[in-house]
């Protein structure tokens, strides 16, 4: 994104209250942007909440170094490879997964030690379902797809940050027990120390990204986009959500109107109105919340409906592993 556009945007979004932060995230490792720390100074100059998403790899270098005097109000590390076998999948080059993972704990305990008010959250994909669509466009995908692997992956980087932070081995043990209640098939958001988090998010298809064939489109079905986000893409498109990576659902663009405008235009009004009654009415809504057959078109909205609007306290299991 250009940076002039980038710290327009913050600059409107903090004096209107737009939003109650901004995190940089949707497509691209945000902190290989040429002007990553002149766009976080700006916010910061804003008093405007910052959050982060990164894939890690870089925070071993002098990027994590600089980071070292940001108090981000939330750093997330999505953890797609979490373990040797599906690192290898990424070919990293010269990036060992030891190193990788090494590079991402060390940072977490300096960061932890300087920024206590920051929260700090370790994410990981895991899905019910095969990947056989999407592993047709992407070539192999390893992801937790079981409680069984849930629970050892996180017990593998549960012992990694307890042994750097100084956690006594009961500590350990008894987090552990608590650890192994878990089960895959839920959002799962565990509190490992204060403010420091484990969470699963489950992965989907991405609206049909990787399917080739028809989609049904979608007679009902309900979804979270504008409602608590929206994204921004780095050409100005404001889209309803972070699914929406080719700007399919952009309801205008920041270089011929200001935020403002566009959240208070027709169009974003008509798709609200829309999801209120659970009816999606954008094209691209429909085509992600339809069905590649006639039962998945037939149960899929029944299934946003319930477990994003009904059923999302028993889907989200929130726990702690300390006392």
């Amino acid at each position: 994104m250009d940076t002039q556009l980038a710290c327009r945007i913050i600059t409107e979004i903090k004096r209107l209250g737009l939003a109650e932060k901004v995190t940089f995230h949707v497509m691209g490792e945000p902190t290989l942007h040429p002007d990553f720390f002149c766009i976080l100074d700006h916010a910061a100059q804003e008093n405007l909440p910052v959050g982060l998403t990164t894939n890690g790899g870089g925070l071993n270098g002098p990027i994590g170094t600089r980071l070292l005097e940001y108090p981000l109000h939330q750093v997330d590390i999505s953890l797609q490879t979490p373990d040797r076998d599906s690192f290898a999948l990424r070919k990293a080059g010269r990036l060992t997964f030891e190193k990788y993972r090494e590079g991402i704990l060390n940072f977490f305990v300096s960061y932890r030690s300087r920024q206590r008010n920051s929260i700090f959250k370790f994410r990981f994909l895991n899905t019910t379902f095969p990947c056989k669509s999407m592993e047709r466009k992407t070539g192999p995908i390893r992801v937790i797809s079981s409680t069984v692997a849930l629970r050892s992956v996180f017990a593998d980087w549960l012992q990694e940050i307890y042994r750097l932070m100084g956690i006594d081995e009961g500590r350990y043990r008894k987090a552990l027990g608590r650890l192994n209640r878990l089960v895959s098939y839920r959002w799962n958001v565990v509190e490992i120390l204060p403010d420091v988090f484990f969470e699963t998010y489950v992965l989907g298809d991405w609206g049909h990204a990787f399917h080739d064939g028809p989609v049904r489109k979608a007679w009902a079905g309900f979804c979270f986009g504008m409602r608590d986000h929206f994204a921004i893409l780095q050409n100005g498109d404001v889209t309803l959500c972070c699914i929406d990576f080719d700007g399919h659902t952009a309801i205008g663009n920041l270089h011929r109107e200001s935020l403002t405008e566009i959240l208070h235009g027709e169009e974003l009004s008509r798709i609200m109105k829309g999801f209120k009654k659970f009816k999606p009415v954008h094209a691209f809504c429909q085509h992600c919340l339809g069905g590649k057959d006639f039962i998945s078109w037939l149960t899929k909205p029944l299934t946003t409906i319930g477990a994003l609007y009904l059923l999302k306290p028993y889907f989200y299991k929130k726990s702690r592993l300390f006392d």
